[in-house]
């Protein structure tokens, strides 16, 4: 006889009275799992009775048995922080027994969060039976039916009853990370209110338990409405408006569309058509960049086609990571609705690859993003950021702050530069006087910018060239020297990342001309050629 040992103090007491803690940890290990569960099957034809037959029966209108009656799953849950033995099942096997005697097209489901022995539970759990393990199952349902000999155990089938049964471990912390997933997922939920939502699910579930009522579809929706009321129908996110999904759809058409080689910037429909010319030993470059980094930075003077190879790489890694495009980054007091934006499409299981295309004002704050992204979010996403050398060296900010950053300088080759002039002779795009690449290159050499060199096989003569020869042509039209005055102003605060404004503008010249300011600006929109 084990003699019982007096407690010493409170703490003692307290430390040993731990029931109701247990009771509770386990009802809330049937709350997630009930809430995960009803979001997983979020379907019209399933019917969650709680607190039932069993912990939850589910019901499938859709699916029919033998008998052609709706067929439904008892779920019976446990949770326990010890190990378990075959021992603890034969209550469990019990309840099951019971119904499935009356009715033996059930199903009947044990999930559970505990350790399991070695032995006779964990070959059942596990399916794997051996003689063995079938005698000592079918020696515990004989117990069953000494205990409950009313019960009607005429042509009762071990064989079947066992395969009706089926077992699952659901681990709590992973529910919680998977209820999160199937909110975003199934409302779209990308607030922080997230925690909002489930709560007020696991009070309708706590409600229906008492009541032994159902849930349907309906009223999971309906509560989620609630919700969004009581939050003035969801915290808007206003990064929705500054981020867009990057989606490479092909674009079908009888004729070729060789816009592209016209000097335009390529869409994401060129990129899906492989219209661009490829530049392969920088998309090689820039993908190992990508994969190895957590930042990889393009940067190049204006026209060496930094946007083009950014959406190609991108364009190459689509199945792995999921592309989006940020224009709008310049204030710091909106850049944790971005942070929170990619955060819950990192939840969702996605892998962000983030484009932030020519660094300018709209896009000044990206540094103070980063370091945002490094401490919120930490993993699976990627950024590209393209930028023109005198943007860079004014919104660069602090690169020490930035943890694996690559920098990629790019220039035009003599290899690429043959292949883009074979490329544009093989779509009839040369100029008539351009009869091979070499001249054309030696002309650009000493900068290699790709917008000249593309420029000159196709029209025949420098950009420069052109944009001089409008200039010249402008300065000797009817109010010729407004014009340019106008244009110098422009091209300045282009250069300086500024904007003016057309109203500083037009009172800037309203004295200078008879003619009306709105229509000579309206003029130059038309005269002059824009790069």
């Amino acid at each position: 006889m084990v003699k019982k040992v007096s407690k010493k103090d409170i703490k003692s007491i307290k430390n040993v009275r731990t029931g109701g803690q247990t009771a509770l940890k386990g009802y809330s290990y049937q709350y997630l799992y009930t809430i995960y569960l009803i979001l997983s099957e979020f379907r019209e034809e399933v019917v969650f009775q709680l607190e039932g037959i069993e912990d939850i029966d589910m019901i499938e209108h859709n699916m029919r048995d033998s008998n052609g009656e709706t067929l439904t799953t008892h779920i019976q849950l446990k949770y326990s922080k010890n190990q378990q033995d075959a021992s603890f099942l034969k209550n469990v096997l019990k309840n099951f027994l019971e119904v499935y005697l009356i009715d033996g097209d059930r199903n009947f489901k044990l999930i559970y969060d505990f350790q399991l022995s070695r032995g006779n539970l964990s070959k059942l759990f596990n399916n794997k039976l051996d003689e063995t393990a079938n005698n000592y199952w079918k020696n515990i349902i004989q117990k069953i039916e000494d205990e409950n000999s009313e019960w009607n155990w005429v042509n009762f089938d071990y064989d079947k009853f066992i395969s009706k049964l089926s077992f699952e471990k659901k681990d709590r912390d992973e529910l919680e990370n998977s209820i999160e997933k199937l909110l975003i997922s199934n409302f779209d939920i990308t607030t922080d209110n997230i925690s909002l939502y489930a709560n007020s699910i696991k009070i309708l579930c706590l409600n229906k338990m008492v009541s032994r009522g159902d849930i349907t579809k309906r009223d999971i929706e309906s509560n989620i409405l609630e919700v969004q009321d009581d939050i003035n129908r969801g915290s808007f996110n206003p990064a929705f408006n500054w981020i867009k999904k990057v989606d490479f759809v092909p674009k079908v058409s009888d004729e070729d569309d060789l816009g592209y080689y016209e000097g335009k910037k390529p869409t994401y429909q060129d990129i899906a058509n492989q219209l661009p010319i490829r530049r392969e030993s920088l998309l090689e470059e820039f993908k190992k960049s990508i994969i190895q980094n957590r930042v990889t930075i393009i940067k190049a003077s204006s026209g060496q086609g930094k946007t083009t190879l950014a959406l190609q790489v991108i364009y190459e890694l689509y199945e792995e990571y999921t592309p989006y495009q940020l224009y709008l980054c310049n204030d710091r007091k909106d850049l944790i609705n971005i942070v929170s934006y990619f955060e819950t499409r990192v939840k969702l299981g996605e892998k962000p690859l983030i484009l932030i295309d020519n660094l300018d004002a709209q896009l000044s704050d990206w540094n103070m993003l980063l370091q945002l992204f490094q401490e919120q979010i930490k993993y699976h996403y990627k950024f590209v950021v393209t930028t023109r050398e005198e943007d860079w060296y004014a919104y660069k900010g602090d690169l020490t702050n930035l943890k694996s950053i690559n920098i990629i300088n790019i220039k035009l080759d003599e290899k690429d530069a043959k292949n883009i002039f074979d490329v544009l002779k093989e779509n009839g795009m040369l100029h008539a006087s351009v009869r091979d690449w070499k001249k054309p290159y030696r002309d650009i050499e000493k900068r290699k910018l790709l917008i000249e060199y593309i420029y000159l096989l196709t029209h025949g003569e420098m950009l420069s060239e052109r944009i001089n020869t409008q200039l010249a042509f402008l300065a000797n039209s009817p109010n010729g020297k407004i014009k340019n005055d106008i244009l110098r102003k422009v091209c300045f605060a282009d250069i300086c990342g500024a904007k003016i404004l057309i109203s500083n503008l037009l009172e800037n010249i309203k004295d200078q001309t008879s003619q009306d300011p709105s229509e000579l600006l309206k003029s130059l929109e038309s005269e002059y050629f824009t790069v």
